[in-house]
């Protein structure tokens, strides 16, 4: 008797603190799969159910991106400088598909144009493909005097006070088309920030054994935004460039820090949005029901309201988009770790951190993180004893708060370290690339290299050798579990009715 007195009210504290932890602590494994190489089954719950999975999305993206150009590929931002009288210039710059066009690239052309006696700009012109951003790499981001407004101060007198727009690129929230124009202008404006630590460019110029111009000088009189269809450059321009790191690079870059705005970019770069779509739909024969994208990052892109709207994958989408990523960079006789990073050994990415670093995976896995406020995910490759083993695991969370979201990346690495135990995961002959260092390499090239656009005959052929490949969906070995609840999410809009686009 005595004994059920007593361990009644245990299991009922028992039974309250977990509820109350089931209540603070909401994260859980909504759908994970794995598979090997060869896709002979496939493992895991909720297999076929889209859900969003956050930054995992820039697989996709690197997958148009690599299945488009070159990995060699650099992107162009070409400079003309017209004299219009004695030592004054009017200069244009002519954009590129360039994601890192930022305050060291505009050094560059600086630097560039003094060598070539272009130190008093008249008129500074730009058109609709320079999408400039001070540094695009910042994590705390920076701000941007976009005008001014009227205020009233502490005494009630109307003062004039700066309107400024703040950026943080790596976890930016905007469309496709980012940054418009107007903040662009905003930028070039401010001389000062962009000319801020030249020193240093020209000293790490120097060490790579490029001489920059050592006090250049950079003040146009006037700095304003012109369409490419009304720039004709004169006869008596002066042209110089200054190219972008190589593509292989920059998907490194973008999947190193997950950066939200270098994604985007790169899907604009590869064909954009409607590319993808009919590369999935119609190429990989992908259907809507485990595939809706909206953008090339995974950022919530619900820009008017307070709502969510995702990209959203299935698992077995996700795994075989990994796997064919593989396949298309080793094509190209690079590997997976190129363009994504080693876990427990590239320090500073996403996956270099406490999180997903222990002695069980380091070296092991190459991956992508995932996060935003309704889903962590982690996607990528174990290196095997039998070869490459793909996984991706999807954990919903309830809020965004720090202590669940470290919850759901502990609960995946719970599943990964079991995983790699499994499969017999060994460490990559791999040394650490950190790709997030500007690039001077092309800085004393004459002409500008002649691919600065996707070619769609590529992707087209590429796709074709995939689609086979990626359409023979393996045999699910376990049976899925119930559908777990989604989150209310805003649903977008359902793709048009995809078209084959023409090779041109």
């Amino acid at each position: 008797m005595l004994n059920k007195l007593v361990s009644k009210p245990i299991l009922l504290s028992l039974m309250v603190g977990t509820l109350v932890a089931n209540s603070v602590y909401g994260a859980k494994l909504v759908s994970k799969c794995d598979m090997d190489q060869n896709m002979t089954k496939i493992n895991g719950t909720n297999i076929n159910i889209k859900y969003p999975i956050a930054s995992v999305s820039k697989v996709f993206t690197s997958l148009l991106a690599a299945t488009t150009f070159d990995l060699n590929t650099t992107f162009s931002t070409q400079v003309f400088a017209t004299p219009v009288e004695k030592g004054m210039h009017d200069v244009h710059i002519m954009g590129s598909a360039d994601p890192y066009f930022n305050r060291f690239k505009m050094q560059m052309i600086i630097s560039r144009l003094n060598e070539a006696g272009v130190k008093n700009i008249r008129n500074l012109t730009f058109d609709e493909n320079v999408k400039y951003l001070h540094d695009t790499d910042a994590y705390m981001g920076f701000s941007v005097a976009t005008g001014s407004r009227v205020v009233k101060n502490r005494r009630g007198q109307k003062v004039t006070v700066a309107s400024k727009t703040y950026i943080r690129p790596t976890i930016l929230k905007a469309s496709l088309n980012y940054p418009p124009t107007d903040l662009v202008e905003a930028e070039l404006k401010e001389t000062k920030v962009i000319m801020a630590d030249y020193s240093k460019t020209y000293l790490m110029a120097k060490e790579a054994n490029i001489e920059l111009f050592k006090a250049p000088r950079f003040a146009p009189a006037k700095i304003s935004f012109l369409s490419s269809t009304l720039f004709k450059a004169p006869a008596s321009a002066v042209k110089l460039y200054v190219s972008s790191q190589d593509v292989r690079t920059i998907i490194k870059s973008m999947n190193w820090n997950s950066n939200n705005h270098a994604a985007n970019r790169m899907l604009v770069a590869a064909g954009g949005l409607e590319k993808l779509n009919d590369f999935y739909y119609n190429t990989l024969k992908v259907s809507e029901s485990e595939f809706t994208f909206v953008n090339g990052s995974g950022q919530n892109h619900d820009l008017d309201g307070s709502g969510r709207l995702y990209n959203e994958a299935s698992c077995s989408v996700v795994i075989r988009t990994i796997r064919a990523l593989n396949t298309a960079v080793q094509k190209q006789k690079k590997q997976l770790s190129d363009v994504m990073s080693v876990m427990g050994v590239d320090k500073g990415s996403t996956v270099g951190g406490a999180a997903y670093t222990n002695s069980q995976t380091r070296g092991m896995v190459v991956a992508k993180t995932g996060t935003v406020g309704t889903n962590i995910t982690l996607g990528g490759m174990i290196n095997s004893t039998n070869g490459p083993h793909y996984f991706f695991y999807n954990v919903e969370i309830s809020s965004a708060s720090r202590k669940e979201e470290n919850r759901a990346r502990a609960l995946i690495n719970g599943e990964l370290i079991k995983l790699v135990k499994q499969v017999r995961g060994v460490p990559l002959n791999y040394v650490m690339d950190n790709p997030l260092k500007d690039n001077v390499d092309n800085y004393d090239e004459d002409d500008a290299p002649e691919v600065t656009a996707p070619v769609e005959e590529k992707v087209d052929a590429v796709g074709a050798a995939l689609a086979k490949d990626f359409a023979a969906a393996p045999k699910q070995a376990t049976p899925p579990a119930p559908a777990a609840a989604k989150p209310a999410a805003k649903k977008a809009a359902a793709p048009a009715a995809a078209k084959k686009v023409a090779s041109k």
